[in-house]
């Protein structure tokens, strides 16, 4: 008997050169009856138990079984993310010994070491421990499914393969951001989720005080969001999800949200503009003094805000832009250059814009521009002798203001007439006695200025009185 024994093992041993077996054949004890030969097993050197960790959103185990043969299924994962306990192995042997791992076909995830080591090799002391730390992908999305294999280092033909599973979602898009619109529109932009695989896009949510409704019909591909389905006024909040394609479709996390209220409400409208430093008639003339530096006030009404801009259209081109009012109340335009626009009438336009973009009713008015002096007025002195007064008229712009200034004889006095419709006027002034030797002569500056407060060239009148 000892004989048979000696010469099977020495066959066993010279099939070794020849023969190389599977890694089934050394998984299980076998033994064999006629000659005693017990094949190796994994099971000999390590232990393994399912670990801590469990599905996300669940109490399931990521793991089960044992190590001739576990499974390991992560269930759905939201967001990426280390699970450092998925499974323990221990060294049950009586030596040291170095355990490996290889996982294949599992892009979602980003590694898988022993967690004492931080690799995929660990020597373990007779009876020592380790686990297995798993961590997620952030870039890459979807199911998948794959092995994971467990081996004894210098026996490559020593391992057990295990079934590994996940479905892991895409990362959060970051934080969104919202801005009012025109007509209640409100438009949405977010950066980009970092997931660059088996990404379908994004999934918009809307929430106005409740639950939230996704807005999206399909996952879109676009990082902005045009929102048109509002009500003026209502406050809304929104978060954005990244969405994976392929089957099953997972959602990732909620992104942070954002709070925007709608506004469809346009600024009333102006009440009025006015020249603030006009000139002639009223004030209400731009003319040769004033028309290089303008001021225009605006009145506003009541529901005006500071964050309104009032823009003011210059005639024949060119804006310029105010902050609003608390309410009603007047902004001024100053230092406006008009001096290179026509002389007549010139049009301004007033609007009011708010944050969302909506604009009030445009406010107009037309101010006469003259810059045109009247041509100096005519003068002739009519003396009616001594104490009664004397008389000048003449003829000048239709009706145009006419000042007299008396320079001599003293005392100096002034005197006004105004020219009628055809430019004619008549103006009492001052009796002077004469003389009439020497006689005495009487001096007056006669001036003509239009409606629109332009004053002609002075017209020196020069009488000599002789009695």
């Amino acid at each position: 008997m000892r004989k048979l024994t000696v010469i099977a093992c020495l066959c066993l041993a010279s099939a070794g050169l020849f023969t190389h077996l599977s890694s089934a054949a050394f998984t299980t004890s076998t033994a064999v009856p006629a000659n005693g030969v017990t094949a190796d097993a994994l099971r000999n050197y390590f232990s393994v138990s399912p670990g801590g960790d469990v599905q996300p959103g669940t109490s399931s185990a990521v793991a089960g079984g044992n190590v001739d043969g576990l499974s390991i299924d992560l269930g759905t994962v939201p967001s990426a993310r280390t699970f450092s306990s998925v499974f323990r192995i221990t060294n049950v042997s009586g030596a040291s010994r170095t355990a490996t791992l290889s996982l294949s076909s599992v892009p979602q995830i980003a590694a898988a070491v022993f967690t004492s080591s931080g690799s995929t090799s660990v020597t373990l002391a007779a009876g020592a421990s380790t686990t297995l730390s798993v961590t997620t992908s952030t870039t890459v999305a979807g199911r998948g499914s794959g092995s994971l294999r467990l081996g004894l280092a210098g026996l490559s033909w020593l391992y057990r393969d295990y079934s590994f599973h996940v479905d892991e979602a895409p990362e959060a898009p970051g934080a969104p951001t919202g801005t009012q619109k025109p007509a209640g529109r409100i438009d949405l932009s977010w950066p980009a989720s970092s997931t660059t695989t088996n990404l379908a896009g994004y999934d918009v949510y809307r929430s106005s005080g409740g639950a939230f409704t996704k807005l999206t019909a399909t996952p879109q591909a676009a990082l902005t969001y045009s929102d048109t389905a509002t009500v003026d006024g209502a406050a809304y909040t929104y978060k954005i999800h990244a969405v994976s394609s392929g089957t099953p479709v997972l959602d990732s996390v909620d992104s942070t949200t954002v709070n925007v209220t709608a506004d469809a409400t346009a600024p009333g409208q102006a009440t009025s503009i006015t020249l603030a430093n006009g000139g002639g008639a009223s004030s209400a003339y731009i003319n040769a003094a004033n028309a290089s530096s303008i001021n225009l006030n605006v009145a506003l009404p009541a529901g005006a805000l500071t964050s309104d801009v009032v823009q003011l259209t210059l005639p024949g081109g060119g804006t310029q832009t105010h902050a609003g009012s608390a309410g009603a109340g007047t902004v001024t335009f100053n230092g406006l250059n008009l001096s290179g626009r026509s002389d007549g009438g010139l049009t301004f336009t007033v609007i009011s814009t708010d944050l969302a973009g909506n604009v009030s009713v445009a406010r107009n008015v037309t101010i006469t521009k003259d810059t045109i002096a009247p041509a100096a007025p005519t003068a002739n002195y009519t003396d009616n002798n001594n104490n009664t007064a004397d008389v000048i008229s003449g003829t000048a712009e239709a009706n145009a203001s006419i000042a007299l200034a008396k320079t001599a004889p003293p005392p100096t006095a002034n005197y006004s007439a105004t020219a009628n419709g055809s430019g004619a006027y008549s103006a009492t002034v001052a009796a002077v006695n004469g003389k009439p030797n020497p006689p005495t002569s009487v001096t007056y500056a006669v001036t003509a200025t239009d409606a629109a407060g332009n004053t002609s060239a002075v017209t020196n009148l020069t009488f000599n009185d002789t009695r």
